[in-house]
């Protein structure tokens, strides 16, 4: 990659600008499709709003969120080996965690963020399908925006005196991320408390085995 430093930054906004002006569009497309006494009490909105475009609408739908559930999989699973990878290489997380195959994938990292992910899957399926789906996705949520809130809350103290653009970005960053986590229900937030309390015996650990490596 050309230039990381300012690549990366870059294709983050970018994307997110992307990305929210396509909620955006979709959202407003629903809202032109159906009418607002119906979209009051759907269910599922892209669904009707899918009816209102003749037989074939329902089968576009069906594939785009095919195409986007196997894209976003592909994701899951790349960060699913790539974050604990990167904690064990930090010295922060066990070391079998970051040994890699002869194709320099972190295959022991992948196999326990799986095994993981199937646990906290099988502790929901009382609940049905509907409401484990819904409470793993906002569980999902607040993984990633509790850390990213911890960023944009940094980048605003960095850059505060010498970017005030990029301050300007990490305080909006910064709000949607708490307001969204607001927004997931106090049993998600409660649930995210518990694996924060159980990460930090972990991390104290991590840091006390760099500081002995680090020794000798």
């Amino acid at each position: 990659m050309r230039d990381p430093a300012r690549t990366i930054p870059r294709a983050v906004v970018i994307g997110t600008i992307t990305v929210t002006l396509l909620y955006l569009a979709a959202t407003a497309a629903v809202m032109l499709l159906v009418p607002a006494e119906r979209l009051a009490q759907a269910t599922a909105p892209f669904a009707e709003a899918a009816r209102g475009l003749g037989p074939w609408g329902p089968h576009v739908i069906a594939a785009g969120a095919l195409v986007a559930t196997a894209g976003s999989l592909n994701g899951v699973i790349f960060i699913g080996g790539q974050m604990p990878m990167a904690v064990a290489l930090d010295g922060l997380a066990h070391p079998a965690l970051a040994r890699r195959n002869a194709g320099r994938t972190p295959v022991a990292a992948l196999l326990v963020s799986s095994v993981l992910g199937s646990l906290l899957l099988l502790s929901t399926v009382s609940r049905g399908f509907v409401s484990a789906f819904t409470f793993l996705t906002m569980m999902a949520t607040l993984t990633v925006l509790a850390p990213l809130l911890v960023a944009a809350a940094a980048e605003l103290r960095f850059s505060w005196r010498s970017a005030k653009g990029w301050a300007a970005i990490a305080a909006l960053a910064g709000l949607y991320c708490f307001c969204a986590i607001l927004g997931s229900g106090l049993e998600v937030i409660a649930w995210g408390l518990v694996l924060l309390l159980v990460g930090i015996p972990l991390y104290v650990w991590g840091r006390k085995r760099k500081a002995a490596a680090l020794a000798e």
